[in-house]
């Protein structure tokens, strides 16, 4: 019987841009799959770009021709269910105009939250039988935070879920505006946090209210969203925070007592959340095992602590839980749910490795050494050891790539965690980076115990353990003595687990210094011409390219200019021959109209669509002469008695507020309203609807009404992607 294939894409352009493939047949329960992130083909960290080149990787590697082949592509809802625009009031950008050229037709086209294709990604992976699902993002579908699934056999059940506020737009915020540590920056500010010490604290979490699922971090945060195309195009932000927050100059000593207690307070809280969030879950689910993912799940400290403060006896974390994931999340729930594909549904398997992209065999890398004319020697795995441990630091790049931003032996950098001194020369001479940032230990599977404090093995870098005895690993222990441990076993990886055996045998030490194979500010590399324009541009010792080995004394570096213009020339004939296979009548011309029209309807979305809807919503209850009641906060329902004329004609019974008075977590001032009010929604009251009067609490009004009221109608003004109508007539003018 012929392959029949998944295909898993974002549906909106994201800095985690990427595809995956699924290749099965129908009557097998077997299946075989490759993904990739965009960054890594084109050389450019986040890129926010259609996954041209990693839907052609795909393809290329399962030798498909055209995307007639493609039997299913799986992708996300991110505001509204529909392929195009799912977020209407974004900025525009060539990836929506290229899904319109798509060559694949619209049945083929499924879309689903994207909290559940984390939970696809995690479940389907772990070998759990069944497992609690925790997802914790920065915002999904519709504006969700968390999401608690529950795993079963090959069925996943949605549980309960939480929108607008959570800790990972926290954790964003305060990295990105307050610390000023960039895009991605989260695991900076991870790492940062142990150098601030216990004390009065900077920032005041005491006020954040952790309610089951829910987590309303009102008292810190707007909600979300906080960019639209008028904050692209017109400069005019969304109003992000409550606090009033400094925020670091660049070049600003970040290890100061001031911005590592800000870390250290953000970390601590994150903390606080995840560990509340697991016990939650644990309460719902009863099951004895955890699955992870979503954005805030790279916080391997905070995974730690769920998995020791909560009653999970085992724990899984997938090794591409961030965003840079869910194009297998997507390709995966297809296989396992969608009813055209796999007739017998496979066993939960529990994932090996991390390894997804395609292998460069000895015949590739041997053809581009000689064609440069670089010298190398045969990989001799003792002699790469004994080099390890007389400090020399090695590039390491073998078989397929790891999907996710944790290098995990396949394209590593590798060094010495003996070495007191290789922690700095390492952040200095090679990655570029701040010399707080720690480095991971990759230990064999059978001495973990030795060295850590870990209940479980750790193949994926994502859990973070007490080290034992600090002065034998110095280079990958931080400064609280912890260190984010990989366990390697023969079974993931036997090439890097007898490297890490020589070591041993050498050393007595079974574990070295293990990080990603990149420079600061590049993606980790992908092909061996990526592995040694790195390696040319930073300061290694030797370079082993499968069973190649290059030693640094002997380049000649200036061929690196050559290699660079011919990589940069193949990216460029790449692009161009994926556009071609997988879009059909692409036009520049009809291009530039496309965003001209698109760019006027996502400022319609943004900031005249709530006042529409709300006005046609008056206009029909007026005709239908219903009873309304106002629940929302006194500011909100103000602005719209003294702006929106036909709201006067309305039949109001009453009023209740929410509890926050006013939009402002911090005003409490009671404003006269026109009408009854009531504390809550009372018994007597009959045959009415609800009009939710609030931008800022819209969802936590909408979620408490959908749970004690879910027979009486509400109406919420609000979108996940519009603007409130308290600032329409200030932004409408400036715009």
């Amino acid at each position: 019987m012929k392959y029949k294939y998944i295909l898993g894409i974002q549906c909106f352009a994201t800095m985690d841009s990427g595809a995956c493939i699924i290749r099965y047949k129908y009557n097998s329960t077997k299946y075989e799959y490759i993904a990739i992130s965009e960054e890594r083909l084109i050389r450019k960290k986040y890129p926010y770009t259609f996954p041209i080149h990693s839907i052609k990787y795909c393809m290329d590697y399962f030798k498909i021709k055209s995307l007639d082949k493609v039997n299913l592509l799986v992708s996300d809802i991110i505001r509204e269910n529909t392929w195009r625009r799912s977020g209407p009031s974004y900025n525009v950008k060539e990836f929506d105009y290229i899904k319109e050229k798509l060559k694949i037709e619209n049945k083929k086209i499924i879309q689903i939250n994207h909290h559940l294709a984390h939970a696809a990604s995690a479940y389907y992976t772990s070998g759990f039988k069944d497992s609690a699902i925790l997802i914790v993002d920065g915002n999904g579908t519709d504006l969700e935070t968390n999401s608690f699934f529950y795993g079963n056999k090959s069925n996943i059940k949605l549980i309960d879920k939480y929108k607008a506020r959570g800790i990972g737009a926290v954790y964003n915020y305060i990295t990105s505006k307050c610390l000023n540590l960039g895009k991605g920056g989260e695991g900076k500010t991870m790492g940062l946090a142990p150098y601030g010490k216990k004390g009065k604290k900077i920032i005041d979490f005491s006020k954040v209210v952790l309610n089951g699922i829910e987590t309303d971090y009102s008292s810190i945060m707007k909600r979300m969203p906080f960019t639209d195309i008028i904050s692209f195009n017109k400069k005019i932000n969304i109003s992000q925070s409550v606090l009033k927050l400094p925020k670091r100059k660049i070049g600003e000593n970040i290890t100061n007592k001031y911005w590592s207690k800000i870390a250290y307070d953000l970390q601590e809280e994150a903390e606080r959340c995840l560990v509340h969030l697991g016990k939650e879950i644990y309460k719902e689910t009863k099951s004895r095992n955890i699955c992870i993912a979503g954005g805030v799940a790279l916080n391997s400290v905070a995974n730690q602590k769920i998995f020791d403060k909560t009653n999970f006896k085992d724990i899984f974390v997938y090794p591409a839980c961030s965003d840079a994931g869910v194009p297998f999340g997507f390709a995966i729930w297809g296989l396992y749910n969608h009813p055209n594909t796999i007739k017998i549904k496979p066993k939960i398997k529990k994932l090996n490795n991390a390894y997804t992209g395609k292998k460069y065999n000895t015949e590739y890398i041997e053809k581009f050494l000689n064609k440069y004319k670089i010298k190398f020697s045969k990989l001799n795995l003792y002699k790469i050891a004994k080099k390890i441990s007389e400090g020399k630091i090695i590039a390491w790049f073998q078989g397929g790539s790891e999907y996710g931003p944790r290098a995990l032996g396949n394209r590593s950098i590798l060094a010495d965690s003996r070495n007191p001194k290789m922690q700095d020369i390492i952040n200095i001479r090679i990655k570029h980076r701040e010399s707080y940032r720690p480095f991971a230990p990759a230990v064999l599977e059978e001495d973990y115990k030795k060295f850590f404090l870990l209940k479980n093995p750790s193949p994926f870098m994502l859990l973070v353990a007490k080290v034992k005895n600090k002065k034998k690993l110095p280079a990958i222990t931080h400064v609280d003595g912890t260190a984010r441990v990989q366990t390697v076993s023969r079974k993931q990886n036997k090439i890097f687990y007898n490297l890490i055996k020589e070591f041993k045998s050498i050393t007595g030490i079974g574990c070295v210094l293990n990080t990603s194979f990149n420079d600061n500010g590049e993606p980790i590399v992908e092909t061996p011409e990526d592995a040694f324009l790195t390696f040319l541009s930073t300061d290694m010792d030797y370079l082993v390219l499968g069973n190649r080995v290059i030693d640094a004394k002997k380049l000649d570096r200036s061929i690196g200019k050559k290699i660079s213009r011919e990589r940069e020339k193949n990216i460029k004939k790449n692009e161009k021959n994926a556009m071609k296979i997988l879009t059909s009548g692409y036009n520049r011309h009809e291009k530039n109209k496309y965003f001209i029209q698109k760019s006027k309807d996502a400022v319609w979305n943004a900031l005249e669509k709530p006042v529409v809807d709300l006005k046609n919503k008056i206009n029909y209850w007026i005709k239908d002469n219903k009873k309304i009641l106002i629940y929302g906060t006194y500011d909100h329902t103000k602005f719209i008695i003294n702006n929106i004329k036909e709201f006067n004609k309305l039949n109001i019974i009453g009023f209740v507020p929410y509890k926050i008075y006013n939009e402002e977590f911090n005003s409490k001032k009671k404003i006269l309203l026109p009408f009854k009010e009531y504390k809550k929604i009372e018994k007597h009251l009959n045959n009415f609807e609800i009009l939710i009067s609030s931008y800022e609490f819209s969802y936590d009004i909408e979620r408490y009404l959908n749970k004690k009221f879910s027979k009486i109608k509400n109406f919420k003004i609000y979108t996940g992607y519009s603007r409130s109508i308290l600032n329409y007539f200030d932004t409408k003018k400036r715009i």
